[in-house]
């Protein structure tokens, strides 16, 4: 995948072109943000743009990228590229210091087809402590003609001598748009599949992927009514009973995933409503097919009562994640809403 395929990102990717073009790429880079939002696939296509043997420039508004085509960018596809070394976690999380050394051992010598050797290094957070140390003088001296691409989600965890080598990059979350046009393009899903499962995903296209087991529509359902009932009634009982509601409705072998998603579709549901309620463009609502229900209750949750709202589902989540009891945590946020 070339770097104008990316989904999202178009300030990361531009930049990393613009780079390439100029050969002025810093040889360690430190891609950091959340899963599943694609960091690997730009630290491929960044490989391909520097071993591409048929570049193409001024595609999509990018001044320089791969081909996607040429011999180079087939083989960096396929994790095959003689020149572009990837290391991964093992299956019990965990990237070895045996492994890097392998690796490394390659880099002592000039590319031997590609232009350039790259070594990406996934979740690079796993890299056991003895790992990490063993790559600090590449990453300090870089051999010539090598660059190291490190992605990670939490670069805390990575020791500071190696953050501090690395040039970062910071990628952030996608837009739900973003989310629902890559599982549409590269997981074959069905527009109205996508549509249901992008609000959910938090920006990141493999959480999307991996609440794809859910009944979204019924949970959304569970979440709409979640408002409705709270929208304009002030009495802390009907608050309660709506609460019970939502819980009836929920898995009983998935109920903290459930309502965890619950969460996620109001806080959607209550983005929208300001957007609405804003009189912004609604081609940048997460729901648009709840449009008229959203409008409805726009008038509920007008002034700072949607923002107020969206911060204690957050805190809610929080509390879920902490592991707080489904049914307290309903019933708090129901008197909250």
């Amino acid at each position: 995948m070339s770097l104008r395929d990316v989904i999202g990102h178009r300030r990361l990717t531009a930049l990393i072109s613009r780079a390439v073009d100029r050969e002025s790429l810093p040889p360690t880079l430190l891609f950091a943000g959340p899963s599943g939002v694609g960091k690997w696939r730009v630290a491929v296509a960044a490989a391909q743009a520097l071993n591409c043997l048929e570049p193409v420039r001024d595609a999509d508004g990018l001044p320089f990228d791969a081909c996607g085509r040429c011999r180079a960018c087939d083989r960096i596809t396929r994790g095959v590229h003689v020149d572009v070394l990837a290391i991964e976690p093992d299956d019990r999380a965990s990237i070895k210091i045996d492994v890097v050394r392998d690796v490394l051992s390659s880099t002592g010598y000039r590319p031997f087809e590609g232009k350039r050797r790259v070594v990406l290094i996934r979740e690079a957070d796993t890299l056991e402590s003895a790992a990490q140390n063993s790559l600090l003088k590449n990453l300090e001296e870089p051999p010539p003609g090598t660059v190291f691409i490190l992605t990670t989600a939490v670069p805390g965890v990575l020791l500071s001598t190696v953050r501090s080598r690395c040039m970062r990059l910071r990628f952030g979350r996608l837009t739900a748009a973003e989310v629902a046009s890559a599982l549409v393009r590269d997981h074959g899903q069905s527009e109205r599949d996508a549509r249901e499962a992008a609000p959910l995903s938090d920006g990141s296209i493999g959480q999307a992927l991996a609440l794809s087991d859910l009944d979204i529509g019924g949970l959304r359902d569970l979440a709409m009514r979640l408002l409705q009932q709270t929208a304009g009634r002030a009495d802390t009982q009907s608050r309660l009973q709506a609460a019970t509601s939502v819980v009836a409705g929920l898995s009983k072998k998935e109920e903290r995933t459930d309502l965890a998603a619950v969460l996620r579709l109001a806080a959607s549901m209550l983005r929208d409503i300001e957007v609405l309620n804003s009189g912004a463009d609604q081609r940048v609502l997460a729901n648009p097919l709840l449009t008229d229900d959203l409008s409805t209750l726009a008038r509920s949750f007008a002034g700072d009562r949607a923002r107020t709202a969206f911060g204690a589902v957050d805190r809610a989540l929080t509390a879920l994640e902490r592991n707080a009891g489904t049914k307290v945590v309903a019933e708090w946020l129901a008197v909250q809403l």
